[in-house]
């Protein structure tokens, strides 16, 4: 197991910069998961860390080793790629104990480790078999017998799931939180999937345009975005925005969005400024009308069996609700919302920052 250290780490490509001064600190034996949008960098960071991009600028440490020099046989790593990467004329076996045997290690041993993996993963029936003749998920799980029986420092995840079904999708990713608890090793697990990032991560960096946007622990970084794309990009259904304006005709701050108001402290300053008021739809409460924060009406209903997702219109602002089932609901439908202060966030419009403003104590629901 190992720490890994990145000092102001550049990557360019000609002219273009991928990576822009990039610092992090991954603790010994931490899950970390690097998760944004397409093109955002991540693919690109964890490749460098391999040792298959070169290192434009700046510093990687691997257990207090400079590595940018190394070559990635010399960095004591392994990585699981998406498209699995097994050679299909030879066995299961065979593909998990090649690295092995590439090294000299003794026949024996390469057996007994590649027993010992397969039992881990519970694919030992399938040993003797060729990998045209798994499932996709059942692949992976040899890729990821591959990468174990390397017993390196440190574990380097490409997307391994995004070829996977639903169903797999979930199965793996419990299986690669076990395995990982099991072998405590030091993890970089790269995913556009934010569902995947929040539930594998015990650390999550948010990446946008080759820069950290936001890391820390998953649930403090969806309790508390530091911006508007943060908000927005962690959470499924996202973080629902409303576009409001900043008053103190009143004699005290207030958000004006439609006919509705929200009181709020803290913003005397901002007076006139347009502010993004975000709630999160599982945060969204129905109440009677005189209660309600806002109304909207039902545009289309997604019943999920254990909720429903209500998409409403706020004006010309689509809202979404995570509600209980309820046969009731129907499109067209007024439904009338509160939510608690403490779960509404605030961002400035123009630069997406979070700002320091607190909500009024709301009415409660009925």
């Amino acid at each position: 197991m190992a720490s890994i250290e990145l000092e102001k780490l550049i990557k360019n490509y000609g002219a273009f910069r991928a990576i822009k001064g990039i610092d992090l600190s991954i603790e010994d034996g931490s899950f970390v998961t690097f998760v944004g949008p397409s093109g955002c960098g991540k693919s690109t960071l964890l490749r460098m860390v391999a040792g298959l991009e070169e290192i434009s600028g700046g510093k990687l440490k691997i257990d207090g080793r400079v590595v940018n020099d190394l070559e990635p046989r010399e960095r004591d790593i392994a990585m699981v790629f998406q498209d699995y990467a097994l050679y299909p004329h030879m066995s299961i076996a065979e593909n998990i104990g090649f690295g092995l045997k590439m090294r000299g290690v003794a026949k024996a041993e390469i057996s007994r480790q590649v027993q010992e993996a397969a039992d881990i993963l519970q694919i030992t029936p399938l040993l003797e078999r060729k990998p045209g003749q798994l499932s996709g998920g059942q692949r992976q799980r040899v890729a990821m017998g591959r990468a174990i029986v390397r017993r390196p420092q440190v574990y380097l995840f490409d997307e391994p799931l995004s070829n996977l079904d639903a169903k797999l999708r979930v199965d793996m990713r419990t299986q690669i939180k076990r395995l990982h608890t099991l072998l405590k090793t030091t993890t970089i697990y790269v995913t556009h999937d934010q569902v995947e990032a929040m539930t594998l991560a015990d650390h999550i960096v948010i990446l946008k345009d080759g820069v950290i946007m936001q890391q820390g622990k998953p649930v403090s970084v969806y309790e508390r975005p530091i911006s508007r794309f943060v908000g927005e990009f962690i959470g499924s259904p996202k973080m629902n925005i409303i576009e409001s304006h900043l008053v103190t005709d009143a004699g005290r701050p207030e958000l004006r969005f439609g006919e509705f108001i929200l009181p709020v402290t803290g913003a005397t300053a901002l007076n006139g400024a347009k502010i993004d008021i975000g709630i999160r739809p599982e945060h969204l409460i129905p109440c009677t009308q005189e209660d309600a924060l806002f109304s909207a009406r039902t545009d289309v209903l997604e019943p999920l069996g254990s909720d429903t997702h209500a998409i409403c219109l706020l004006g010309d602002t689509e809202i979404t609700a995570r509600l209980a089932p309820d046969p009731s609901y129907q499109p067209g439908q007024i439904l009338h919302f509160t939510a608690d202060a403490d779960k509404i966030h605030f961002f400035d419009t123009k630069s997406g920052d979070r700002l320091d403003i607190s909500a009024m104590p709301l009415v409660a629901a009925v």
